[in-house]
């Protein structure tokens, strides 16, 4: 087994056995991202939108309502059975399984993707920052909200206890902030944001034991875009002589 296949099977049953009180599990990190990252996207309306492990469908519901058509995509069957509970009769298409391995995503391409708290769970970086630029069209944004590199390098990656207070680790990988955005980079996307969210009041609000968090970067925000094509592009090459990334039909 590959270690990329040994992820797959921790997070996938981890996240699984989690999906039963994921939304109600106090959790900073969670609680970090639901204040910092939809202000960077809300502004989408009427548009197709891709959401990288969409979960129990936290923001998805929001790109809905907004009336985006969006497809979520998630490893964990337990995560999209919650999630399909709450998007009854919203414009939203449920695909369960590891986009890593090439598994067909309908309804592109993308006007905008989005992706919150999964980068930590993905080895190959520039693979995957491949996919993501031949599912956006040309000029479409890629938003990321991810776990701090800082905190990831100290070791805290993705984990939760039990209701019996047994404790499930998730596997994760201590990504540099460099090498996110090299990644990035050698995939053809352009970085246009990169936000340090630290924790702060709002957040020590919602619940008084995180005051802990007060002034620690708890999240790193990017926003990334793919160029408008090039006239190298629109003849099938790239600047470098290979062959352009395909877009998704």
């Amino acid at each position: 087994m590959t270690n990329h296949d040994q992820t797959i099977t921790t997070n996938k049953a981890g996240y699984d056995r989690w999906s039963h009180f994921y939304d109600r599990y106090p959790n900073p990190t969670v609680a970090a991202d639901e204040l910092a990252f939809p202000s960077l996207w809300s502004h989408l309306c009427n548009v197709d939108i891709l959401e990288i492990g969409c979960g129990t469908g936290r923001h998805t519901l929001r790109l809905a309502r907004a009336g985006n058509r969006v497809v979520g995509v998630d490893l964990s069957a337990g995560m999209l059975v919650q999630a399909r509970a709450k998007l009854r009769h919203l414009p939203v298409t449920l695909v369960q399984g590891d986009m890593m391995a090439g598994i067909d995503i309908p309804g592109g391409p993308f006007d905008a993707a989005l992706t919150a708290l999964v980068i930590e769970h993905i080895g190959d970086l520039v693979g995957f920052f491949m996919r993501i630029h031949a599912l956006l069209k040309p000029g479409g944004a890629f938003y990321i909200s991810e776990i701090h590199p800082d905190r990831t390098a100290s070791g805290t990656f993705a984990h939760f206890k039990e209701e019996d207070g047994t404790e499930i680790a998730l596997a994760g990988y201590p990504h540099k902030m460099a090498d996110v955005e090299a990644a990035a980079r050698t995939a053809g996307l352009i970085i246009s944001d990169s936000r340090d969210i630290r924790g702060d009041d709002a957040l020590t609000a919602l619940n008084p034991k995180w005051a802990r968090h007060l002034g620690r970067n708890m999240l790193k925000i990017w926003v990334l875009h793919r160029p408008v094509q090039t006239a190298m592009e629109a003849e099938g090459t790239t600047g470098r002589g290979f062959p352009s990334l395909p877009s998704a039909t």
